[in-house]
């Protein structure tokens, strides 16, 4: 029986849109296969589905409804299932609840579907705890609602149900809902400026509540989060001055969810304090560690372009940097943080913004507060210098500097003080030009401010006021500027200040015809009451904007004003007008803006109310304000106590003046007349045109005692009691000192500028008067150019202070010693130095070289420096561009306002310096070209001379070209070109800019082109001129004087001011110019390879330059001793690698001669050994590639040398080429040396060879009679005895000597060969001469005696009869003598150089003495030689040259005898004989002899080679090297050594027989030095020591092959050939003894190991031996007169001997460097009386020196010049490759004067002259005296030079 559930239909869910029901058995699923049909109706519509489960669901039923269902199985129809099921209703869905507050809940839900909204309701209830607290209604068409009156933080369960209208309900949706916590209570808040404490009541009392707080702090742009479980909370790292809206949330947790009350809210603006806004900028540390003007001025690498900063912490510097520049743009600055953050898909649309975008992505600060953080930070010296360049910008300026962390402000007159302005005043009848600084002319002041929220730019319509309709220009920063609009931090409360000031009724542009001071007020007075009460007391009127009156009556009743009211509001409505009637104050005048009004008629009702204001107004000055402000509690900057006694130490020295021309003169005495006329004797000591006939040196003399005199006039002045006072002020500390500085230029300005005025005021009467007093006006002139004073006056006071102590050596005042160093501080902060005083026109030396040691001590290691120099024509803005370009401060106005030339340092920063390779920039300021004030005829020299010195001081020179100036141009370029041209000669080239000025078109380099091609050909013309004045015509182009770009190095330059002055601003294109200029000229700096100087040089260059333009003649007076330190470096370099060079080709030279000399012993010894001439062709191509290898060397290291950028090489670069020819002719003069000594050795070998042949033939025939005999006698029974044996062996010898034929070689007559070649020689000569030849009886015995010259007969003395004077026939007679012994010493030492060959007589070797003779007359042309004393002096040194060559070849003869050389080892082959006969052991014996006469020679042979050159190395790197190093050294040396022996003989030595004289002193100090701790032995004993070792290992390495060889082959060596294989394998170190090494070891029955052994036995004998020898031998000139070979003291004569040119005037050897120099130089001449010069009326000597007579106006006549006279000053005419520089210094030739004083009788006995006429003070000098002088000259110093 079927279970009845499972035949009906069960319901397991019935919603109220769907059904689902299943029927059979629950636990069976269906099989798959059957079939179920679901059927289901409602009003009478049926619906069916079927399925194969036994389950269904039935959807989207109607709610509320009743379905019948059947359910049939399709397979078995009987089956079927029924029944009926009614729809739920419908609860709402979606329920959710919002917690409105702590009381309320809003429920919200949606409404169920498919359901009639008229059939039913829904019933909320509200369940707390399970029980019902709250049940309401809802109708169908609302969807939410609200309960109320509950419980804060408390959970309830909320339901809703659907009610139908016969109260059939749904089942409820449920819902737990939780109410609000109770937010905080009393939430109080104390803010700073980048924090905020919050603090709050907790509005929970239960405990058991786990609750705590979520605290939320926003701006616009940022949101900080935090939680706390405490009731207060500390916030940090806010911004400053924003506005933050502060949140605070209770939070309750319950089962695990958190509830938020609402939020307690406060709004609060953080405190703006100075410190957070400057730590934005970066400047934080500067509040307290001011910022420097030194500092500011630094140049920095650029980090930011344009107007862009790259960060906050750049806008200050950029600003800074602008601001100095006098850029008007400075304010326009913009911070480039968000700039560049935009995508490229961003990047691609063009979206405009909206304001509010554009502030809320601005990055920047509003001007103001960055002008207000800079003034802050600022020292200040700094905000007196923005000051002005914010003025010279027409920027207004701090009148009133708000602190907002102290509430104070500060009167900031100190920081005007600097401001002058110049105006022309319409009060005034004559329209005249004042001039004052700002802070004491008094002026009405109008000032603005604001009272409450104002929709008017008050600042906007302040410049409008100030600005005529041509020229617009935002004096005061307003909010339509650049980041104008960005909200003020710290600037509130500041009162600014400008002026309007007229230009005169001329112009006709004037708004006001007076000038008038504005201020403007920062803020709402009513924040700011203490500035507006100090701008009420000192304004002649207030202009008061002010929109809502109402709101600020009661403020407004309060005021009590002292000035007139202008009130000025933005409507005229009735209402306003109500209002101003219930104001108790009462304008003086109100105005009305109302919208019908635009703003141009605004500004001329402002602009009238003004004018009518200041007809009848008070004027007041700053000074005078800063009388008012202590009262109202507002600080003043000038009241702290270092200014202001600082103050009373200026006031002390100016109080007094009254007169400034006797001022001057009795309070600055030293710079006065004395000074001028001090400057003009020392011009004149160079240049001697006031010399006339008188003799140059007394005229010297009167002039150097005339200087001494003013000199000790110049120190008899006693110091003033003004300039003790100033020193007093300067040995302040430094911030005194600055102080001091200021005030004393701030009185001296006013002082001047009174006292100018009232010049200027007479000059204009006297003028205009029509009877014109010239001598009055001249007197005003005068006047007038005397009455300037300024601090460079009491400072040239001060140099001339220290130049009188230092000349007197008198330190009175030891103060003064530290002037110096006090300046050189000074220069550091920025203090510019007079370098060139402009009035004298000389530059205090010593002053200046101690103020720039100073420096450099400073400074070091950081002291390098370039400098940067401007020329031009007066007045064409120099200065200006200087103070532009660098943001300094020299001295500028109209006219000329600078003097001479000053110096001022800019510091590099840091990172800069390894970019720039400086560590300072030195600029150099000159006074203007062709000024009126200087006499035309001094005027061009003047120019001259200070063009030339900062040309030659500059790394850079800027030209200076006004474009109105063109007719002045072309001379002011002249001057320029020489000056450069005088550079290039000496050997600077310095790099040129032209600035071109007053250039306005915006294509004017374009256009330009042209123009610029014709001012190259200008300078072109213009350097044809400078060269044809120096003389140096191989300069045409100007390009060939510097290196010159006609694109690169031309500016064109707008013009200065942008409008009319004096209220027009500098021209923003004029700074932008500039500002590109010296990034070019920095560029400059950094491409450069020219190495940067440092102090000290820069002083030695400007020693250098100033002396040698004292000169007329520059460029041949120029010496400067950097230059010379450098061209002695070069030659101490060149002269070590030439040395090496040598030293290398001499040691190649020695090894291969020794192989040619073993060739000889080789080819006889050996049928394959190669020939001689074959190897004399390898050694010639070896010696070529050995050469050429070395050149090379010596090549890259000269470049190597002048790539180097240390050591001052780029001053010597015009040497470059000289050197390298030098290398060039080096080389050549080496291979033809080699040439010519391979070719002799090969010719010596070759004879020494077939005598050899002749020899070997001998001993082999010897050898074998001596063998055979022994073979015989052995045959015998009976031994022979020893007598015997010498009975037969006589027998044998005279046999074979009878037997062979030993013919000598033939003898020559080397006496008649030579006078055949002498006859030859003169055969062509005069009558006279053959009759002397044919005089000669034998040629032999001529030359015995010593020559002498006889007096010249014939027509040589008819043709110079007219010229000369018996005193001069004398004279020459006397030349002539010295001449022929300078070349019979040449010829004896040419003659025995050529004897010490141990080889025969060639008749080359006469031929090459005629031909050296020869040469030797060619070269000297004064005196000329004639026929007949050649002829004397050829037989002389023929005769010589005859004996010497005889005895040479009859040495020859004797050694190559060849039985004589067999005789000679007679001996030895007898004792071989017996040895050999009677078979004893002949090891030992053979080895040591062989040891002793064949290894003993060739061993002291190697070392005589090679002792030559370790002699010369050690020469030139021991204690005598300085000596050697360069010519200059050496004639140092020399004048020194005979200075200190005082031996008459030998100055007349050095003098009459120069080149013996030097030869001998070199061996002199050879020997002095070598005889010192046995060094001589040293070096033998070195050599011996190296020879001996190799030797061994010879004789221990063929004993090895001998080994080896013998297991291989049975071949027995001798000992002869054992020891000739050592000698080979050594033939490149020793030379084979063949006449020795044959005869010894021929005949033996030695075993050759054995042998070896006994030999290294001997050898050590041997070496003991000859060291035993070399002990016993110490005479060391005995030692170096054997040197043949290499001779060290040739070497180092040749070294140092150079060209052999001497001074044509008075014979003073040339010390030039390198052999192939073009000039010839002398570092010291000598009075020319010491040359026998003697003077034609009287006989007697002259005491003149070729350095003075040079720049005199003195005459000479000489064979070269045809006996014609000629001045001396166009020397180089006559004699073109010498270069006499003057006499640089008074003291530079004591030496010489010192001498010439001592033995002036001497020189004239030994002259048979009379005695010179000597000046007196020529007697005075001392030895000390002249010591000196030579080490000064030659750059010597006995102790170290403090020199970085």
């Amino acid at each position: 029986m079927e279970d009845p559930d499972q035949c009906h239909i069960r319901f397991t869910d019935v919603g109220p849109h769907s059904v689902h029901l299943e029927w059979g058995d629950p636990d069976v699923a269906a099989n798959g296969r059957q079939k179920f049909q679901i059927k289901w109706k409602h009003e009478g519509r049926t619906f069916s589905e079927t399925t194969h489960e036994n389950h269904f669901e039935i959807k989207s039923l109607l709610p509320d409804t009743t379905y019948n269902i059947t359910v049939v199985a399709t397979e078995d129809n009987s089956r079927s299932f029924s029944a009926s099921v009614h729809t739920a209703i419908p609860a709402p869905e979606n329920f959710e609840y919002v917690s409105v507050d702590t009381t309320t809940i809003l429920l919200r839900w949606t409404s169920p579907h498919k359901l009639d909204p008229r059939l039913y309701k829904f019933q909320v209830i509200l369940y707390k705890n399970e029980e019902e607290t709250q049940s309401v209604d809802v109708k169908s068409n609302s969807n939410e609602t609200l309960m109320v009156g509950l419980l804060p933080a408390t959970e309830y369960k909320a339901t809703i149900n659907t009610i139908l209208d016969d109260d059939k309900q749904s089942e409820p949706a449920v819902l737990m809902v939780y109410t609000k916590p109770l937010p905080p209570e009393n939430l109080q808040i104390k803010h700073g400026a980048t924090s905020a404490y919050l603090k709050w009541t907790d509005p929970i009392t239960d405990d058991k509540i786990k609750h705590r707080f979520r605290v939320v702090c926003s701006d616009e742009a940022n949101t900080i989060e935090s939680f706390t479980d405490v009731e207060e909370e500390n916030i940090l790292s806010l911004q400053t001055g924003t506005k933050y809206t502060f949140s605070v949330y209770t939070l309750v947790e319950s089962n695990d969810e958190v509830h938020e009350s609402l939020p307690v809210k406060l709004t609060r603006c953080t405190n703006v304090n100075m410190e957070s806004v400057l730590m934005e900028l970066g400047l934080q540390r500067h509040l307290r560690d001011k910022l420097t003007l030194k500092s500011v001025l630094e140049l920095r690498k650029p980090s930011d372009g344009g107007q862009i900063a790259l960060g906050f912490r750049s806008l200050p510097w950029l600003f800074l940097r602008k601001l100095m520049m006098v850029n008007s743009s400075a304010r326009i600055i913009k911070c480039a943080s968000k700039i560049n953050s935009e995508t490229p898909e961003q990047k691609s649309i063009n979206i405009i913004k909206s304001s509010t975008d554009v502030f809320r992505d601005q990055q920047g600060i509003n001007p103001l507060d960055l002008i207000t953080a800079l003034f802050h930070c600022a020292d200040p010296f700094l905000q007196q210098e923005m000051a002005l360049k914010m003025s010279m910008c027409q920027f207004s300026v701090p009148l009133l500097l708000p602190n907002c962390d102290t509430n104070e402000c500060t009167l900031m007159l100190w920081a005007l003080r600097d401001i002058t302005k110049q105006f022309r005043s319409y009060s005034s009848d004559e329209d005249s030009l004042e001039e004052n600084s700002i802070v004491l002319t008094d002026l009405p002041l109008i000032s603005f401010v604001r009272l409450g929220k104002s929709d008017l730019s008050k600042s906007e319509f302040l410049n409008k006021l100030l600005s005529n309709n041509q020229q617009n220009h935002d004096t005061f920063v307003h909010r339509k500027l650049v980041n104008g609009n960005i909200p003020r931090k710290i600037s509130n409360g500041l009162v600014e200040i400008s002026w309007y000031l007229p230009a005169g009724a001329k112009r006709n542009i004037d708004i006001f015809k007076e000038p008038v001071a504005v201020a403007n007020l920062r803020g709402d007075i009513s924040d700011f009451e203490v500035q507006f009460a100090f701008l009420s007391q000192t304004s002649s009127a207030v202009f008061l904007f002010c929109d809502d009156l109402d709101s600020n009556q009661t403020f407004l009743n309060s005021l009590q004003l002292k000035s007139t009211l202008v009130l000025v509001c933005i409507t005229n409505s009735p209402t306003l007008r109500d209002s101003l009637s219930h104001i108790k104050l009462k304008p003086h005048s109100v105005i009305f803006k109302d919208k019908n009004m635009n703003d141009a008629e605004f500004v001329v009702i402002l602009q009238k109310s003004v004018a009518k204001i200041l007809a009848d107004s008070t004027k007041v000055s700053i000074k005078k304000m800063s009388n008012v402000a202590p009262d109202l509690g507002i600080l003043v900057d000038e009241n702290n106590p270092i200014c202001q006694d600082t103050k009373k130490m200026a006031d002390l020295i100016t109080q007094e003046i009254t007169n400034i021309p006797e001022y001057k003169v009795k309070e600055l005495p030293l710079q006065g007349k004395l000074w001028k006329e001090l400057s003009k004797l020392e011009k004149e000591m160079c240049r001697l045109k006031k010399a006339k006939k008188e003799n140059i040196e007394y005229y010297k003399s009167e002039l150097k005692s005339q200087i001494q005199i003013l000199k000790k006039k110049q120190g008899s002045n006693d110091m003033r009691e003004a300039i003790s006072h100033f020193i007093s002020g300067l040995s302040c500390s430094q911030n005194e000192q600055l102080y001091f500085l200021k005030w004393m230029k701030i009185n001296l300005y006013q002082l001047t500028r009174k006292h100018l005025s009232r010049l200027e005021k007479q000059y204009m009467e006297v003028c205009k008067d029509l009877t014109e007093d010239k001598e009055c006006l001249r007197d005003l002139e005068n006047e007038i150019a005397s009455s300037s004073l300024g601090v460079p006056h009491f400072m040239r006071e001060l140099s001339q202070l220290y130049e009188s102590a230092h000349f007197q050596g008198n330190w009175e005042y030891s103060y003064l010693k530290k002037l110096p160093e006090i300046c050189a501080q000074l220069m550091l902060t920025g203090f510019p130095l007079e370098l060139i005083d402009g009035d004298a026109s000389n530059i205090p030396l010593t002053w200046i070289r101690d103020v720039l040691t100073a420096l450099n001590k400073l400074t070091t290691p950081h002291n390098r420096i370039r400098v940067v120099t401007v020329l031009g024509v007066q007045s064409t803005g120099k200065s200006t561009l200087l103070n532009t370009m660098f943001g300094i401060q020299f001295a500028v106005s109209s006219g000329r306002c600078t003097r001479g030339a000053f110096m001022l340092l800019i510091g590099v920063s840091e990172e800069f310096r390894s970019e720039l390779q400086c560590d300072y920039i030195l600029v150099i300021d000159t006074e203007g070209l062709k000024s009126d004030l200087e006499k035309q005829t001094d005027s061009y020299e003047h120019d001259n001379e200070l063009a030339t010195v900062v040309v030659g001081l500059s790394d850079i020179t800027i030209v200076n070209i006004a474009m109105e100036n063109a007719t002045e141009m072309k001379d002011t370029l002249q001057i320029v070109v020489h000056a450069f041209l005088r550079m290039k000669e000496v050997g600077k080239r310095p790099c040129c800019h032209f600035a071109h000025q007053n250039t306005a078109d915006v294509g004017v380099h374009e256009k330009t082109m042209r123009e610029r091609k014709v001012f190259l050909k200008q300078l072109d013309e213009m350097t044809q001129a400078a060269a044809k004045i120096e003389k140096k015509g191989n300069n045409r182009k100007f390009t060939d004087i510097l290196e010159y770009n006609i694109d690169k190095n031309n500016w064109y330059i707008p013009g200065l001011w942008l409008g009319v002055p004096p209220m027009a601003p500098v021209s923003t294109g004029y700074s932008e110019e500039v500002n590109n200029f010296k990034n070019s000229i920095l560029d400059v700096f950094k491409a450069t390879k020219v190495p940067a100087q440092n102090f000290m040089e820069f002083g030695e260059m400007i020693q250098s330059l100033w002396k040698a333009v004292q000169f007329e003649n520059f460029i041949f007076s120029f010496r400067n001793s950097l230059v010379a330190e450098a061209y002695s470096k070069l030659c101490v370099d060149f002269n070590t690698w030439e040395w090496a060079f040598k030293k290398h080709m001499i040691s190649w030279y020695t090894k291969f001669e020794t192989k040619i000399t073993n060739m000889s012993v080789m080819s006889v010894q050996s049928t394959d050994a190669l020939t001689i001439d074959g190897m004399l062709a390898d050694l010639k191509l070896e010696a070529a590639a050995e050469l050429d290898k070395e050149e090379k060397i010596l090549f890259d290291k000269i470049q190597q040398y002048f790539e180097n950028k240390e050591a001052n090489v780029h001053l010597v670069e015009n040497q470059k080429e000289t050197f390298l020819n030098s290398v060039r002719g080096l080389r050549r003069e080496t291979e033809m040396y080699l040439k010519n000594k391979l070719e002799n050795a090969v010719l010596i070998q070759k004879g020494i060879a077939k005598v050899e042949i002749i020899k070997q033939k001998h001993r082999d025939t010897m050898q074998d009679k001596v063998l055979n005999l022994i073979s015989i006698f052995r045959k015998r029974r009976n031994s022979l005895s020893e007598s015997e044996l010498d009975e037969e062996f006589e027998k044998m010898w005279y046999a074979i000597v009878k037997k062979y034929s030993f013919t000598a070689l033939p003898r020559q007559d080397v006496v008649k060969e030579t006078y055949r070649l002498l006859h030859n020689n003169l055969e062509m000569k005069s009558g006279a001469v053959r009759e002397m030849l044919s005089n000669i009886i034998s040629l032999d015995q001529c030359g015995t005696g010593p020559f002498f010259v006889k007096a010249e007969t014939g027509n040589i003395s008819q043709t110079l009869s007219h010229y000369l004077l018996p005193e001069q026939r004398d004279k020459r007679n006397y030349l002539t003598q010295l001449v022929c012994e300078r070349i019979i010493n040449n010829s004896k030492a040419l003659i025995s150089c050529r004897t010490r060959a141990k080889s025969d007589y060639v008749s080359a070797d006469i031929q090459g003495l005629l031909c050296f003779i020869d040469k030797s007359m060619e070269n000297c042309k004064d005196p000329q030689i004639s026929p007949e004393i050649e002829a004397s002096l050829k037989i002389h040194i023929c005769g010589i040259a005859a004996r010497a060559f005889q005895k040479m070849h009859d040495d020859y003869i004797q050694r190559s005898d060849t039985l004589k050389s067999l005789e000679r080892f007679k001996e030895q082959w007898l004792a071989d004989f017996k040895d050999l006969y009677y078979q004893r052991d002949q090891c030992l014996n053979k080895a040591e002899m062989c040891a002793r006469q064949c290894f003993a020679p060739a061993v002291m042979e190697y070392i005589q080679k090679r002792l030559g050159p370790d002699i010369v190395d050690e020469m030139l790197t021991g204690k005598t090297a300085v000596n050697f190093s360069t010519r200059s050294f050496f004639q140092f040396s020399l004048l020194k050594q005979l200075l200190q022996d005082e031996d008459f003989n030998n100055i007349l030595e050095y003098v009459e027989n120069y080149e013996k004289f030097v030869t001998e002193w070199i061996s002199e100090r050879i020997i002095e030095h070598f005889s010192k701790d046995d060094a001589f032995l040293k070096l033998e004993m070195k050599h011996l020591d190296i020879i001996i070792n190799k030797l061994k290992e010879a004789v221990r390495a063929q004993k090895e092959a001998d080994i080896h060889r013998s297991n291989d082959v049975q071949v027995r060596t001798n000992i002869h050939s054992f020891v000739t294989k050592v000698f080979r394998s050594l033939n490149k170190e020793l030379v084979i003894p063949t006449d020795t090494l044959s005869p010894t070891l021929v005949l033996n029955n030695s075993d050759p190991a054995g042998f070896a052994e006994c030999l290294i036995s001997a050898i050590d004998k041997v070496h003991q031996s000859l060291k035993d020898q070399l002990y016993r031998e110490n005479d060391v000139r005995e030692k170096l007169t054997r040197l043949s070979l290499n001779r060290p003291q040739e070497e180092l004569f040749s070294r140092v001997f150079g060209c052999g040119k001497k001074c044509p005037f008075c014979k003073a050897p040339c010390e030039a460097g390198g052999k192939e120099h073009t000039e010839h130089f002398v570092s010291i001449h000598h009075p020319q009386g010491i040359g026998n010069c003697r003077r034609i009326p009287d006989g007697k000597l002259i005491p003149d020196i070729c350095s003075s007579l040079v720049v005199s106006k003195k005459e000479f006549r000489h064979q070269d010049t045809g006996y014609q006279w000629h001045p001396y000053k166009e020397y180089r005419e006559i004699y073109p490759d010498w270069k006499i520089q003057p006499d640089t210094s008074i003291e530079a030739t004591d030496f010489w004067k010192y001498i010439f004083a001592k033995y002036n009788t001497k020189f004239a006995v030994r002259y048979n002259a009379g005695p010179a006429d000597i000046p007196r003070d020529w007697y005075n000098i001392s030895v000390h005296q002249a010591n000196k002088s030579l080490e000064d000259t030659f750059l010597v110093r006995t102790h170290p030079k403090n020199n970085s």
